[in-house]
């Protein structure tokens, strides 16, 4: 059934509840006549999950606890009943996906066997159906199946403790142990189905689209088994409102009795464009057959146009989408319950929201994780988000001589190819993660590097399942070495766990980050607090430990990273800081990375940058604590992901500091239509505004605009203090974007002279006045008398749409305020890190 959403006529009933789950040893039990005898220990379940998820469910485990799931052989069983069976019609039972080795019994006979947690599986069960069933899934121990005796790799990896993991199709997820929980995924991890067809018992479905000059082409093929009666007189498709008749033919492929093919053609047809460069058309694909007289309506999702083209070689790589460069910003995905694997639509939706909001335009579905759900694709489509997807490796010498291995590989990414057909937000298919570098650091000879498995498997396979999207072997690849930066894609980590200075970012020649810019990024007090429970200091506390990642067998973590750059930044001994206000060690060290993080991107989106995309590792935790994610595991955003959220819009203004040269702004405007704005850049000492100059900014759609800042004055001002002739002459420099006709600000930066404030004052003069507006929201309007720097708002059970911001001395700044809960009134404080006194919310009556 791949690529169909819907067929009219057919029966879907989901088994998710009234599962039961138990553990028992490996190879203990063969098979479900074992389980009448044996007492084991049953805990309720749902469907999809896991062990540890259904455990999680019971109270009976904790992501804390140590268990190895992968030591243990898991028992599901469901009991259902299913009435009876009308006349010319089929049942099917549909697993999306058993984790990893496992055996299926319907009513005690066998119906099923997979050892792919990747692939998708329908059993025809019209003879072994009955009123009252019994359906048992065993999912069998991977720690058993790593022992048996196979070739070693060519080369090892430090990811993970077995090397003959590389034999056994599932997720890394859950056996890192450097930083992912230790809850290894086993289960029916997707939805298990029974499906009652009637007329069409199955249909594949084959779309694909394409542009002829303003002409949108739809190639459509239909491969249709009808259960009973005469076949199609008509099968019509429609794209959009566009339609044509497909012409059907007998099929002499397995399953089908007769393919209808043709084409629809989308005259005037829009493209989709990446949400921060234009708009997302898409248009609806359904087919219509008559049987009979009778209408069966497919439903096929729907397709968006658009044309991509691959930049590499001497000028790195990069993405052209429609004929235009697109800066690629955003971040590494991460799945949405690190327990069970899965999610709501609503709750996939809210996340990608949150990307597009901060100006985010990719995702990285990453090697060490799995193939997300539709959910995910249908709503990158929606919210104009493209999609960087690794193929389901990383890091190991996968044996691509082995042909059963190679088929199950072969059957995985057809499956993920077919059910992801239509989507436009499908920008790059890449072969794996970091499986070329590892194999070079681990001194493999080159030839090592690219097994037959990427460099022809997996990229044949891509070529005939999406020829629209480009493949790329391996992340980061290209380059004398695969890890070097200034060639192809680059994992970059020399601003972060390399610890070079910021300007390496621009030394190093990045041209494509698929991964960069991790950092241990500290959350908000409320998720420290419930972390710290019971009481405990972070960051040396064992529980705070746990949770922070660090790279294998390295004698440092990435706490050790963030101080290295709190000292470097801020000017300030962070153990020293520990010892007496721990606060205030994470006051700083939650806006450290965010400063960072908007230095380094503003770096790499400046006029004349040859940087072409970059995405930072990760979007969201896996679990509460400082990870790597720029939201927290609940999804909600830290410091840093608000510094790139100003930072990465698609109107912006940046600064740069060019050091001897002073310093430059960089107008950024990635949408279509001409930018008629104007810029302000002021210099302020305390309170006092030393100096400002104003300048007319129009700009084309999609294109950057360098200006110096010592261009707009008449005299000397030492913008960057590089000559330091005596003290400097501001504490900050604000550059303010507006729109010439509305006199709205667009984006706004700030620029510090010297190492990041770091003293608190007694009291900048903050004032926070809150206003209600329709629909239970809430207007936050902040005033300051001196610089506020890095203002957290803190009102409990609100979310603010901006936090951790400066405001200019005597300047204003408005947020809003979103209820998450019961509260309906804002209770808090606006809290500068370089004020001693907070700004009290104050309800305007």
């Amino acid at each position: 059934m791949a690529l169909v959403r819907s067929v009219s006529g057919t029966c879907v009933t989901p088994l998710a509840a009234g599962w039961q789950v138990a553990a028992t040893p490996a190879g203990h039990i063969a098979g479900p006549d074992g389980l009448v005898e044996a007492r084991l220990d049953w805990c309720d379940s749902t469907v999809p999950s896991t062990a540890a998820s259904a455990l999680r469910a019971a109270s009976r485990w904790n992501i804390d606890d140590r268990v190895d799931f992968d030591a243990f052989d898991w028992w599901w069983r469901c009991d259902f009943s299913a009435d009876t069976q009308p006349a010319g019609t089929s049942r099917w039972l549909r697993f999306g996906g058993l984790a990893s080795i496992a055996e299926v019994w319907l009513n005690g006979a066998g119906i099923l066997k997979s050892d792919n947690m990747f692939h998708e599986h329908e059993v025809r069960v019209d003879g072994v159906l009955r009123e009252q069933n019994e359906l048992v899934v065993c999912c069998r121990s991977v720690a058993s199946a790593l022992k048996a005796r196979r070739p070693r790799p060519r080369w090892r990896t430090r990811l993970v403790e077995s090397q003959q993991l590389r034999w056994v199709r599932t997720t890394l997820l859950g056996r890192i142990p450097a930083w992912t929980p230790a809850a290894a995924p086993v289960g029916p991890w997707r939805p298990v189905s029974l499906e009652e067809r009637a007329r069409l018992s199955a249909v594949h479905a084959d779309v694909r689209s394409r542009m002829e000059g303003d002409v949108g082409v739809v190639d459509v093929s239909l491969a249709l088994d009808v259960t009973s009666g005469p076949l199609p007189e008509t099968v019509v498709v429609s794209v959009g409102s566009a339609t044509a008749k497909l012409g059907c033919s007998p099929d002499t492929s397995p399953g089908g009795r007769v393919v209808a093919r043709g084409s629809v053609r989308v005259t005037g047809a829009s493209r989709w464009w990446p949400h921060t460069h234009g708009s997302q058309v898409r248009y609806p694909v359904r087919a219509t057959l008559s049987i009979e007289g009778q209408p069966v309506v497919v439903d096929l999702g729907a397709i968006g146009f658009r044309e991509l083209e691959v930049s590499s070689g001497a000028s790195g790589f990069g993405l052209r989408i429609n004929g235009a460069e697109v800066f690629l910003r955003g971040a590494c995905w991460t799945t949405l319950d690190a327990v069970s694997l899965s999610a709501s639509p609503q709750v996939y939706r809210s996340t990608l929201e949150a990307v597009r909001a901060a100006g985010m335009n990719m995702i990285r579905v990453c090697g060490p994780f799995l193939y997300e759900d539709d959910a995910l694709y249908d709503a990158c489509d929606d919210l104009g988000i493209v999609v960087w997807q690794d193929y389901a490796f990383a890091n190991m010498d996968y044996p691509d001589d082995d042909p059963v291995f190679v088929a199950s590989v072969e059957r995985e990414g057809r499956e993920f190819l077919d059910r992801t057909q239509t989507a436009p937000s499908l920008a790059v298919l890449c072969g794996n993660s970091e499986v070329e570098q590892q194999a070079a650091m681990m001194g493999a000879p080159r030839a090592l590097w690219r097994s037959s498995l990427f460099a022809r498997t997996l990229s044949d396979l891509s070529a005939a399942g999406r020829p629209d999207v480009p493949y790329w072997p391996s992340t980061p690849s290209d380059g004398g070495l695969p890890f070097v930066t200034d060639a192809g894609t680059a994992h970059y980590f020399g601003v972060g766990a390399y610890m070079r200075p910021l300007d390496d970012a621009r030394r190093a020649g990045v041209r494509f980050a698929t991964e960069c810019l991790a950092f241990a990024n500290v959350p908000d007090a409320t998720v420290v607090d419930e972390l710290m429970k019971g009481g405990g200091t972070p960051p040396q506390d064992p529980r705070w430990k746990a949770r922070t990642p660090r790279d294998s067998a390295a004698g440092w973590d990435f706490d050790d990273v963030r101080d290295h750059y709190l000292r470097a930044l801020f000017a300030i001994d962070p153990v020293a800081l520990r010892y007496s206000d721990v606060s205030r060690y994470l006051a700083l060290s939650r806006v450290l990375t965010g400063e960072i993080m908007a230095t380094t991107f503003s770096e790499w989106r400046r006029a004349g940058s040859e940087c072409k995309g970059a995405l930072v590792w990760f979007l969201r935790d896996l679990w509460p604590g400082a990870g790597w994610g720029v939201l927290d595991s609940a999804g909600q955003p830290k410091a840093a992901y608000h510094y790139l959220r100003r930072t990465l819009q698609p109107v912006a203004v940046l600064f740069v500091d060019e050091g001897l040269n002073g310093l430059d702004t960089h107008v950024v405007n990635d949408g279509p239509a001409e930018l008629d704005a104007e810029l302000r850049l002021a210099f302020f000492c305390g309170e006092v505004m030393v100096a400002s100059a104003t300048t007319p900014v129009r700009m084309a759609g999609r294109s950057v605009a360098r200006i110096r800042v010592a261009d707009l004055f008449e005299r000397f001002v030492d913008s960057t203090y590089a000559y330091r002739f005596g003290l400097p002459s501001h504490d900050v420099t604000v550059a303010t974007l507006s729109d010439r006709a509305t006199k709205l600000v667009r984006s706004e930066a700030f620029h510090f002279p010297g190492p990041l404030p770091s003293r608190q004052e007694g009291d900048v003069g903050l004032e926070a006045l809150a206003t209600a507006t329709p629909g239970g929201s809430w207007k936050l309007t902040l005033r300051t008398r001196r610089l506020a720097q890095s203002v957290e708002v803190d009102v409990r059970g609100f979310s603010p749409d901006d936090n951790y911001f400066h405001i200019a001395p005597g300047g204003t700044r408005e947020v809003s305020l979103r209820p998450m809960g019961a509260a309906t009134v804002p209770q808090g404080a606006a809290r500068p890190l370089n004020s001693h006194a907070a700004g009290r919310v104050v309800v305007k009556p």
